[in-house]
């Protein structure tokens, strides 16, 4: 561990992450402002406001000891490259030239709508070139072809167990890259449960939650949580509700194979919406197994998602990359 405050220069960008990556102990932290991905305190970006960040226009040479840098597969298109979000790291990068610079890959190689893999990788590798890449799972690094992994962690005490409504939940961004958390399934899941007289709520669609207080609650509250995503690295809102006791049924890939088993801590589940919404009612019905089951997945969470791994996870990079 380093022995005076790691100066660390980063800027907004999956705040909810952040907010975990800000406890690595003995750093002071400096953000950018910047109107390409800003913050925003909804519904978890109010984390934040407990940390001491001090706010910055611009980089400036010799403050800083480290650079955090952002980027998803949706930067490596080229107007989004250009003009949109990816230009925040492009800029970074080009301006960043006296410190190591970290870059934290947010997705995967998967975004048919626009581009193919192949393309997505070789892009990726001219961009990041020396700098030190994180991917958020097994799969993802797998599939990019190299980075370090680090799944994220979590502090228990920020989520409440609470007495279970018969609800299904879903959170995922209400719009762009739709073959990558497969909204067509979610769609399709949606309606069938709707003829089974069976309601879903989509966080940040059908509700919204002014504070992470309310958002908390009603996860806590929460029975079901389904996960319809294909390609999303270790979906962090599917983790938030097993740490709030919630009932997982989800999709398989990326890892989640590798801790739910099947019908013991959650439920990995086929493409074929059916199948799932067949699945979603007999657990409502099932009410206290399935409160049992949630549990039981809990109880992993816990064990593999612990912030403390995390931090751990992030110290060792860190004194690799700074090779201190």
């Amino acid at each position: 561990m380093w022995k005076k405050p790691l100066r660390i220069f980063n800027h907004p960008w999956h705040l909810a992450n952040q907010a975990e990556i800000l406890k690595i102990p003995n750093t002071d932290w400096s953000w950018l402002i910047q109107y390409k991905r800003p913050y925003s305190e909804q519904p978890r970006g109010d984390l934040i406001k407990k940390f001491n960040i001090k706010w910055v226009p611009y980089y400036e040479k010799g403050k800083f000891d480290l650079a955090i840098l952002h980027l998803d597969q949706q930067c490596l298109d080229d107007n989004l490259w250009e003009i949109g979000k990816g230009r925040v790291y492009r800029e970074l990068n080009e301006q960043i030239t006296d410190i190591p610079k970290i870059v934290i890959m947010h997705g995967t190689p998967y975004y048919p709508e626009q581009m193919s893999s192949k393309l997505m990788i070789e892009r990726l590798k001219n961009i990041i070139g020396d700098n030190t890449m994180v991917v958020n799972s097994h799969k993802a690094k797998e599939q990019w072809g190299w980075g370090n992994v680090i799944i994220h962690g979590m502090d228990k005490n920020d989520w409440v167990d609470l007495p279970k409504e018969p609800r299904v939940i879903t959170m995922i961004s209400p719009a762009g890259l739709d073959k990558y958390y497969d909204r067509q399934l979610l769609l399709y899941v949606q309606d069938e449960l709707r003829s089974r007289g069976i309601e879903h709520c989509h966080i940040t669609v059908d509700v919204n939650f002014k504070n992470f207080e309310d958002y908390r609650e009603f996860m806590g509250r929460s029975l079901i949580y389904f996960n319809p995503t294909k390609e999303s690295p270790m979906p962090r809102s599917r983790t938030e509700a097993m740490f709030s006791g919630c009932c997982v049924v989800t999709t398989p890939h990326q890892d989640a194979n590798t801790f739910i088993k099947n019908g013991v801590n959650g439920f990995l589940i086929p493409r074929n919406p059916k199948t799932i919404a067949d699945l979603i009612v007999a657990l409502i019905k099932d009410y206290e197994n399935t409160v049992a089951i949630g549990q039981a997945g809990k109880k992993t969470a816990y064990e593999l998602f612990s912030l403390d791994r995390f931090l751990k996870d992030w110290e060792t990079l860190i004194c690799n990359t700074l090779k201190i």
